[in-house]
């Protein structure tokens, strides 16, 4: 499906906000394998993205939104930022890679998962511990990151990513074009939601 340039700004403001939600909101949840649940769902999210949207540099653009999302709800002082970052940088130069522009095909959407989720949690674990050098981060949270939350990761975002893929791509095409064809209330529809889900992410997060 082509998109409009007002439907590709559209798109990448509405994913860059579902991603911000899902780790300002869902990341305050006190629950066992967070980092886990939030690095898929997001990884999945920004699959979905470059499934609508298969633009190089689409997956930069929608990381910036959702560190602007996180930035307001947390502050600077409790945004930690690196993660994200990394999620976007390693899921962009993957995507690039293996995702094909003109003809998508689930190969190319598994290894930029599977190797996005190894890389990024390898790569936070080597900043956290050589580069940052956080006292906290001992020998055992190394090796927990690289060798456990790193593949349950991969797999859960494979899972995630290709299950949604392929409902999205057996919905009804009628029905996704009719929404296109009416661009007054697909917009504004993307509007509200983006507007609630700012709303309610920065008010969670007030108390």
């Amino acid at each position: 499906m082509d998109l409009t340039k007002r439907q590709i700004i559209w798109g990448i403001i509405l994913f860059g906000t579902l991603i911000g939600f899902n780790e300002t909101v869902i990341g305050s949840f006190n629950i066992q394998y967070k980092s886990v649940i939030l690095s898929a769902i997001t990884l999945s999210l920004f699959s979905y993205a470059r499934y609508f949207i298969p633009r190089i540099g689409t997956s930069l653009l929608i990381m910036a939104v959702a560190l602007i999302f996180k930035l307001t709800d947390l502050g600077i002082q409790f945004c930690k930022p690196v993660m994200l970052i990394l999620l976007g940088i390693g899921f962009e130069v993957f995507a690039s890679i293996f995702i094909n522009k003109k003809q998508f095909k689930f190969l190319g959407l598994i290894l930029t998962c599977v190797l996005s989720s190894i890389v990024i949690f390898t790569g936070f674990a080597l900043f956290e511990t050589y580069i940052a050098k956080n006292a906290y981060w001992i020998s055992e949270k190394f090796n927990d990151y690289v060798f456990v939350k790193a593949p349950l990761t991969a797999i859960a975002s494979t899972l995630l990513s290709v299950l949604g893929i392929f409902v999205i791509k057996r919905i009804d095409s009628t029905l996704i074009s009719s929404l296109f064809k009416k661009p007054a209330l697909s917009q504004l529809v993307l509007g509200l939601l983006i507007a609630v889900l700012w709303i309610v992410g920065y008010g969670t997060m007030q108390y």
